[in-house]
């Protein structure tokens, strides 16, 4: 208890008693007997004693109201019935004090150990969160080096770095290269999990134009494996941003690769312009589509829709929930359009700026 509300309570509870007390003492008896109660005045300071202090400090006033109460019940003693009925009623202050500390003692007792609980939990909670983010975190690189060099060492391979291959070895190593690189990106998502677990950030004012053109780059090789026509309309005037560059990369990076996976054949348009106070950025594909009852948990962790592409190209389901994260991180939206055999459109709006209420 704050010491300011400790004092003020107490000076309060002093008060009741005192004037309680005095209206005792310079009130006719005969009166007060006829006509009001005043002995049943002394439970409100218990009460409210019993309540705020717990039993010790019931108990303190108790004592107080005795040593007030009981001279003057002794000093008019007469002997009678309602003699007794006092000082039965001295002892009554004193049970009801004890027993509405005690009560009062038990729940703060409980609260207490609730909230100690309740903070440990929090702790082991944060603590195994931070060990499963660092130990996937060091899993994720050891596995991401050495696939690297397989994948590499495999494209020289296909390349006839080591000498002329029979169409066998090409088949086996073609696959062998499918599926590294699958593995890959699955080791990559589970990498921008933990960091986006991790909370880390690193806000720059960026170029949404010079962003876009970049990860325009850096997809190409998955542009020409796809056989899609790629369609890129980014405004030259588009605004600076203040946000998170690479997880605003990887959110594209995620968009452009599942719109890629989930489209045979057609063109995937990647257009960039102004919105409201930021930028919002529409990948649109010619693909499969989603059907509406689909939509509610693409989003989710470890969710597929489960068609023919799905099985043909694999994954983990965690491309399009690391988007929603990321998103929600950088203090955007991220929304979604589809109609079966039309292909879908995801919608994604970053604001200007970020806010330090978004940085979780």
């Amino acid at each position: 208890m704050p010491e300011k509300y400790l004092t003020t309570r107490i000076i309060t509870v002093a008060t009741l008693v005192v004037i309680i007390s005095l209206f005792h003492y310079f009130t006719k008896v005969s009166q007060v007997y006829q006509h009001i109660f005043y002995r049943e005045l002394y439970f409100l300071p218990l009460i409210l004693s019993g309540f705020w202090f717990g039993l010790k400090g019931g108990l303190v006033t108790s004592i107080s109201i005795t040593v007030l109460y009981l001279p003057f019940t002794l000093l008019h003693w007469e002997g009678s019935p309602d003699d007794f009925d006092k000082l039965l009623e001295i002892l009554l202050f004193s049970i009801v004090s004890a027993g509405l500390g005690f009560i009062s003692d038990r729940q703060k007792a409980e609260e207490k150990a609730r909230i100690e609980a309740e903070h440990i939990a929090r702790e082991q909670a944060e603590s195994a969160n931070r060990l499963k983010s660092d130990f996937l975190s060091i899993v994720s690189h050891e596995l991401r080096t050495p696939l690297i060099s397989i994948i590499g060492y495999n494209d020289l391979l296909l390349d006839g770095v080591a000498g002329k291959l029979t169409e066998e070895q090409i088949d086996a190593l073609k696959k062998i290269g499918t599926n590294s690189k699958r593995l890959l990106d699955f080791i990559n998502a589970m990498l921008d999990l933990s960091r986006l677990e991790a909370g880390s950030v690193e806000i720059k004012e960026v170029s949404v134009f010079n962003l876009v053109k970049e990860v325009e780059s850096e997809t190409k090789s998955l542009q020409e494996e796809s056989g899609l026509d790629f369609v890129w309309n980014v405004q030259s005037e588009l605004p600076y941003l203040r946000t998170d560059p690479a997880k605003f990369k990887v959110v594209l990076k995620n968009l452009i690769s599942n719109a890629v996976k989930f489209t045979e054949k057609g063109r995937v348009t990647v257009d960039a312009h102004r919105k409201d106070d930021g930028v919002e950025i529409n990948v649109v594909d010619t693909g499969l589509g989603i059907p509406q009852e689909s939509l509610l948990i693409i989003f989710e962790p470890f969710r597929q829709i489960e068609n023919p592409l799905t099985r043909r190209h694999g994954g983990a389901g965690m491309g399009l929930h690391i988007v929603k994260k990321l998103m929600e991180f950088l203090g955007g939206t991220v929304k979604v359009e589809s109609e079966v055999g039309r292909g879908s459109i995801f919608h994604i709006w970053v604001p200007a700026r970020m806010n330090s209420k978004d940085l979780k």
